[in-house]
């Protein structure tokens, strides 16, 4: 089917006999201005938002499971599988948008639809409709990264962007936070209905305040390179470009199998330790949200900020950095289910430090290999991968492999936790592809 047009005031015209061929590209900015750093705390807090509706579920998966009557496998195409697979093919068409409508709209207006739901998610009555709503709040918080990724690109060169992208992934750290925390205390207090409720509603205000207060910024202001700059692709011509761009494809699909072993260990360690340590979901949500959360900022926000440094002297550190993250992070999974319980927590520390540390340097690397007018479509593409093979495969395949297995502590779980570590490091392997891609670069 032929592109549709675009919109006469998206069209760059073509250079006319006035322009000299020859011409230099306008000079970009060198640094972000103060409503680029306002904008990027407010796409943080809706970040926030997403990875606590996400953690909310996990801390709840033992009351909810109990009420509605579900096993390990139907959990895991919750927070796996089903929920990340539609996360995935709705972020194409609303990261399409992105690419060449507002914004800064899309990610009020998501912020808005999935936060609604997850106040509706209070009132399920079964696993058919919690499916509904997890699947709802799935499509609209698809919305939301591409769209952000794209806005931190244009409001900060590419020199920062590691950093930016770091404070922008401190959302995760402070949602898991929030979401293990304040969801665990809730869910005793109160009940796990209530907890969504509670969670829930502030989303929906702080939407509305998004949509009067965020900015839209002109595409490509930090970039050079003339007409390529504001260039328009086809459907064809981005999945071509994306496909022949080795670099990115090996930083996509390292990038999921990575998530993939990592999400294994993290979305279910919260339920390994209240079925095989006994714990109440107040004392998992607090080490859980302190591991996960608290641990998580300092490593998203020291490794970005790193990777930036030291990318001034070799780009490859954008790479080089998830790569060691991976290389601690693998055995030290493995390795927690052998330890007694103060070193298993000392441990815990540890894995969330380096885990948290791999995302903001990759995401910052994959823009780097990124036109501006490919960029929301670009994220999709890595997010994806990320959540289909991430997110989406490693807690479906660790509840299967539990429930398979059936026996030892939490039914099997450790077990399976640590076979998907193999997955790691495989992603680790693939991701040394990319590494090429940035080896004659400058920073």
């Amino acid at each position: 089917m032929p592109e549709t047009a675009a919109p006469p005031e998206m069209i760059v015209p073509a250079p006319s006999a006035q322009t000299p061929p020859t011409a230099a590209p306008q000079q970009a900015p060198q640094q972000a201005s103060r409503m680029g750093w306002f904008v990027l705390i407010m796409l943080m807090c809706v970040y926030s938002f997403s990875w606590m509706d996400r953690f909310l579920l996990v801390i709840l998966i033992d009351p909810i499971s109990k009420d509605l009557h579900v096993s390990n496998t139907q959990i895991g195409l919750l927070t796996g599988f089903g929920a990340s697979l539609l996360y995935s093919l709705a972020g194409f068409p609303i990261a399409r948008l992105a690419d060449r409508a507002s914004r800064t709209r899309i990610v009020s207006g998501v912020l808005g639809i999935w936060s609604g739901l997850t106040v509706a998610t209070a009132a399920v009555g079964s696993f058919f409709t919690l499916l509904l709503a997890r699947f709802g709040i799935a499509i609209a918080s698809a919305g939301c990264s591409p769209a952000a990724y794209s806005l931190i690109s244009d409001y900060f060169p590419a020199r920062s962007r590691g950093t930016a992208i770091a404070i922008y992934s401190l959302g995760i750290s402070i949602g898991t936070w929030a979401g293990l925390s304040l969801g665990g205390w809730a869910a005793d207090a109160l009940g796990w209905r209530h907890a969504y409720l509670l969670l829930g509603i502030p989303g929906v205000l702080f939407a509305i305040v998004l949509a009067f207060v965020l900015k839209e910024p002109g595409r490509g202001r930090f970039d050079t390179g003339g007409e390529e700059v504001h260039r328009h692709f086809t459907a064809r011509e981005a999945s071509g470009f994306f496909l022949k761009n080795r670099g990115f494809m090996a930083i996509a699909f390292g990038f999921g199998l990575i998530a993939c072993a990592t999400s294994a260990f993290e979305n279910w360690i919260p339920t390994y330790l209240i079925r095989a340590d006994g714990l109440s979901a107040t004392e998992v949500g607090a080490i859980s949200g302190l591991f996960q959360g608290l641990t998580g900022i300092v490593g998203a926000l020291g490794f970005g900020i790193l990777a930036d440094v030291l990318a001034r002297r070799d780009e490859r550190w954008y790479v080089w950095i998830p790569l060691l993250c991976t290389a601690v992070t693998t055995p030290l999974i493995v390795l927690f289910f052998h330890l007694p319980q103060k070193g298993a927590y000392t441990c815990y520390f540890f894995i969330e430090l380096f885990v948290s540390g791999y995302s903001a340097p990759l995401f910052a690397a994959s823009q780097m290999l990124l036109p501006p007018r490919l960029r929301a479509l670009g994220m999709a593409t890595v997010l994806f991968v990320l959540n289909v093979v991430g997110q989406g495969m490693g807690p479906f395949l660790t509840g299967f492999i539990s429930d398979r297995i059936g026996t030892g502590p939490a039914g099997g779980l450790g077990l399976s936790i640590a076979l998907m570590q193999v997955f790691g490091a495989l992603g680790a392997g693939i991701l040394l592809f990319a590494v090429p891609a940035f080896s004659k670069r400058e920073g």
